[in-house]
């Protein structure tokens, strides 16, 4: 298929700085990415083509569908199409509803993020939790950034299928990987959990600066569309089969812990006990499912997600749920609430001295 008079196409080379790092085999300067000649933006960093046919043959277009999905470039069409209005329409005709804008984060403000790991506390925990490669590896992989709103805080940024920054989910961790408390105005405690958002309009109010015009569509209360409406680290997704296995938790940094532990599941998070429904799970429908539900001291976690999982499955999932953290985890462990991701990090005998060698 040529693309040659096609509103996106690959880029054309224009020195090194035209030319990316690919998301198969993470050679640098060997990927080119698609372009929007509309726009003159790149679209998100999944589509592309890797120089190296040989040895990777990566290749993704925005012309392409998934199985029961719409292409990136079909998708934009939805979206910008406008209802035609040149004609008088008949008096039984009610009007159609335009399509809410799609709320996204430029890519330039997510790449912004991803530095300064030395001060970014869940960062140091992976480093020194699995060694310097392997944290590499999921930082770039769960597109992990550091954010300023408390000193020491991790940015989760959310994609859609398409690739698309949906939402950043702000966190702040202690050293042991447990979310930090501070103390509220109202007397009581609250978790140093926010959206980026929400922080960076915070920084804005606090230095006087204006909002960019993404985040002022973004805080805009007349936008009805959810805001980070997909799975955490679905860009994974598109890398393997359809046959192959992929385990979903409550919590972002579960999926990133447990993703060296256990790789023959590609780890995903729902982003909490509520969230797990069909529409969030549609895009990995045709994978082999199995859930992993937090401890609690009634067991209701667990009994909540087998009993979605049982609905689920009459829709045409195929979806288990183990149950490792109702057999293993002791009642103290369940008070708190523990997930996989708290049971591994206690379990930890220390960090191998051969690591060094």
């Amino acid at each position: 298929m040529r693309f040659s008079s096609a509103r996106f196409q690959l880029q054309r080379y224009a020195g090194a700085r035209t030319r990316f790092t690919c998301p198969k085999c993470h050679t640098s300067k060997t990927f080119t990415r698609w372009i929007d000649t509309v726009t003159n933006e790149l679209l998100p960093e999944q589509f592309g083509s890797c120089d190296r046919a040989d040895k990777c043959g990566y290749f993704n277009s925005p012309y392409i569908s998934g199985l029961n999905e719409l292409s990136y470039y079909q998708e934009t069409q939805q979206v910008e199409k406008q209802p035609i209005s040149n004609l008088r329409p008949l008096k039984s005709a009610k009007p159609k509803r335009a399509l809410p804008p799609l709320c996204f984060i430029p890519e330039e403000v997510v790449e912004q993020t991803k530095r300064r790991y030395s001060s970014n506390v869940f960062a140091q925990l992976l480093l020194n939790h699995f060694g310097a490669g392997v944290a590499t590896d999921l930082l770039c992989r769960f597109d992990v950034g550091t954010s300023a709103h408390w000193p020491g805080a991790t940015i989760f940024w959310q994609r859609d299928k398409l690739g698309r920054a949906r939402g950043g989910q702000v966190v702040l961790f202690d050293a042991q990987g447990h979310t930090v408390k501070e103390d509220a105005p109202n007397g009581r405690t609250k978790r140093c959990t926010d959206w980026v958002h929400t922080a960076y309009a915070a920084h804005c109010r606090k230095h006087n600066l204006s909002q960019p015009s993404w985040l002022i569509s973004y805080l805009d209360p007349n936008n009805e569309v959810q805001k980070s409406p997909s799975l955490y680290g679905l860009a994974q997704v598109s890398n393997i089969s359809a046959d192959s296995p992929v385990a979903i938790v409550e919590s972002t940094k579960t999926a990133i812990i447990c993703t060296p532990y256990l790789p023959a599941f590609t780890w995903l998070a729902v982003g909490g006990l509520t969230y797990l429904n069909a529409d969030r799970l549609r895009s990995v429908r045709e994978h082999p499912i199995t859930l992993y539900p937090d401890a609690s001291t009634d067991g209701s976690a667990y009994r909540r997600w087998s009993e979605k999982a049982a609905e689920l499955n009459q829709a045409g999932f195929r979806i288990q749920v183990a149950d490792v953290l109702e057999r293993q985890a002791n009642n103290a462990q369940k008070v708190a609430g523990f997930d996989l991701a708290d049971l591994l990090l206690e379990q930890w005998p220390g960090y191998p001295p051969s690591w060094d060698q």
